[in-house]
């Protein structure tokens, strides 16, 4: 349990831990997708936010309750959940505890669409298939460019995007996509 033991002991079980998971999902270069079919609340509403999209069934809640439980969000939720929908909502959500439901969560943007529940994961499986029927190399470079412009400035972000654009110009998959684009012209 991480609440058991000396301070020391609690903060290294999270270092080594829970918080071991945001650095991995952060890390990865693909395309994650949430797809939420109820309860997302404390560390549940924080690994939906360590995705790039969330999709919600209309039975989805979202809540950051750690204060209602005397605790702060220490697996990350608290540079998660600001980046995903500002630091007003983020504060009144952290500060609160309360939950919301899934319209509320699409309204500020928590997620980007709410379904019902048994389209939920056919819904989430279609945005998947409209994303990966686009170029590897470039899904990855354009995940890393974004998540490099939350923090970079804009000229740092140009620099890296210069960079990216120049190898991704020399993929097989930009070849394959200027030629099909040129036949379809034809």
């Amino acid at each position: 349990m991480l609440s058991s033991g000396n301070p020391f002991t609690i903060s290294q079980g999270y270092l080594n831990g829970i918080q071991r998971i945001p650095l991995a999902l952060h890390s990865l270069d693909v395309p994650t997708i949430a797809a939420v079919n109820g309860p997302a609340i404390g560390a549940g509403c924080d690994l939906a936010c360590m995705c790039d999209i969330r999709i919600a069934s209309e039975k989805a809640r979202f809540a950051e309750s750690f204060v209602k439980l005397g605790i702060v969000p220490g697996d990350g939720g608290a540079w998660l959940v600001q980046r995903v929908i500002g630091y007003q909502r983020a504060a009144e959500m952290t500060f609160t505890g309360d939950t919301i439901d899934a319209q509320a969560a699409l309204s500020i943007g928590l997620v980007t669409r709410v379904v019902a529940a048994d389209e939920l994961m056919p819904a989430a499986r279609a945005l998947a298939g409209r994303i990966a029927v686009n170029s590897g190399p470039a899904l990855r470079m354009t995940k890393r460019l974004l998540r490099q412009a939350q923090t970079g400035l804009l000229d740092e972000t140009l620099q890296l995007s210069a960079a990216l654009q120049a190898l991704a110009h020399h993929t097989p998959e930009h070849d394959a996509a200027i030629a099909a684009f040129f036949a379809q012209r034809k």
